[in-house]
């Protein structure tokens, strides 16, 4: 009775839409009055969306191997919480000797609408250069709007690039036998100049569970508080250098009090400028303070000074064939060399052909530094809760995944229905 009442309808129903819609033809720029573009968003808040809905004098295409044009838009945070967008215009086919960087900056008290239009306009403007000996450029208008002469940044910032931000936020969860609660707080101040970079960063964070069984009532509770303080100059393209500050409490740590400081140099192949397209950095640092422990640890410890060193590489590409990133990261006690850890990082993105891209990312980590671990364990539920840390000797984390697309490669329609 279903199928007679339901399916049946509905499959006669799609037999007769689906040759509709697969000979229907969307309206599109003539091929030949404008070219064809590759949109490449990389960056979060680069809406794909609006752009193709918004610039409609190009054809879209889903293969870059198949534009004439292909449009890479990467972004960073700047210091005072805004974006700075960088648009490449890299030409393939009869443009495959132009290409053209241009880069948009988004206050941070821009709205979303505000910051996709100054996007667009970026993007309308790098896409004249191309488009200029095509037909469709008879269609498009150049304006201008004149402006007063401007002033100085450093005269209209009466903040001079100082930056700050409170947060804070709480959770509450439960059901007839387990409750939840938690409380976050933080400050963030920053200044950020191309001279000089000053982080400070202060939070506190409190977690309760409580769970019912019966007439037993049992309560967990894990909390953190902590500062740390980042300044940065910057020497040269290519060298800089920087002193850190730390105090911490952290009950699933073991860390009653944790106080430390550092120096740090840091060395990047590639001039600063062009981090937003590859990086490769080798920073070393070392770092001493003093730790006292809320219980005694596996070494007998309730307290103790320590002295650490610090190697670590950054490499970071974002090119048209996709991106690349991959950090290693080795440290160790100066008091005893064989208390060490190794941290790797990987992320993958790479189109392999048209149409056919994988993912791969993974972490590994050699543990053999925990000089916190306390020396009773930790309880059953203390482990399930992850209310303090375990002893472990590695860690890893792996992840894959691959995208094919086949069929037209035009993608000039914006339908947001349902």
């Amino acid at each position: 009775m279903f199928f007679e009442r339901f399916v049946y309808p509905l499959c006669g129903l799609l037999f007769l839409i689906v040759p509709e819609l697969l000979t229907a033809q969307e309206t599109s720029p003539d091929q030949a009055e404008t070219i064809d573009v590759f949109l490449d968003c990389r960056g979060w808040n680069c809406n794909e969306s609006y752009i193709r809905d918004e610039i409609t004098f190009v054809n879209y295409v889903r293969n870059k191997d198949e534009a004439d044009l292909h449009i890479l838009v990467t972004t960073q945070q700047t210091g005072s919480g805004g974006l700075e967008y960088e648009v490449q215009f890299i030409g393939h086919h009869e443009f495959s000797d132009l290409s053209r960087t241009i880069t948009y900056f988004s206050a941070e008290s821009d709205t979303e609408d505000e910051r996709r239009i100054g996007l667009n306009e970026s993007i309308k403007r790098g896409l004249y250069f191309f488009l200029a000996d095509r037909p469709v450029a008879e269609n498009l208008n150049i304006s201008y709007e004149p402006e007063e002469e401007r002033q100085d940044a450093s005269e209209l910032d009466r903040w001079n690039y100082w930056v700050f931000e409170l947060n804070a936020d709480t959770d509450l969860e439960g059901e007839e036998s387990e409750k939840e609660f938690s409380l976050r707080g933080g400050l963030n101040i920053e200044r950020i100049t191309h001279e000089m970079k000053l982080e400070f960063d202060a939070g506190q964070y409190y977690e309760r569970q409580t769970f019912r069984d019966d007439d037993t009532t049992r309560v967990f509770t894990r909390e953190s508080r902590g500062a740390d303080l980042l300044l940065v100059k910057s020497l040269s393209d290519h060298w800089s250098v920087g002193i850190t500050s730390d105090i911490r409490h952290s009950t699933r740590n073991n860390l009653d009090l944790l106080t430390d400081g550092g120096l740090a140099v840091e060395y990047s192949i590639f001039p600063y400028e062009e981090f937003s397209r590859r990086q490769i950095t080798i920073l070393y640092g070392i770092s001493g303070g003093y730790r006292d422990y809320i219980d005694r640890t596996i070494y007998d410890k309730t307290s103790e000074y320590l002295l650490e060193q610090e190697l670590r590489t950054n490499i970071e590409f974002t090119q048209p064939w996709g991106e690349f990133e991959t950090e290693i990261n080795g440290s160790t006690y100066l008091h005893d060399l064989n208390k060490n850890r190794l941290d790797t990082e990987m992320q993958l993105n790479f189109r392999i052909y048209r149409g056919f891209s994988i993912y791969i990312s993974g972490e590994y980590a050699w543990i053999n530094n925990q000089l916190s671990i306390p020396a009773g364990g930790i309880t059953d539920a203390e482990q399930l809760l992850n209310l303090r840390e375990r002893f472990t000797s590695y860690s890893y984390e792996v992840r894959f995944g691959v995208e094919f697309t086949f069929g037209s490669i035009y993608n000039n329609i914006v339908n947001p229905r349902m």
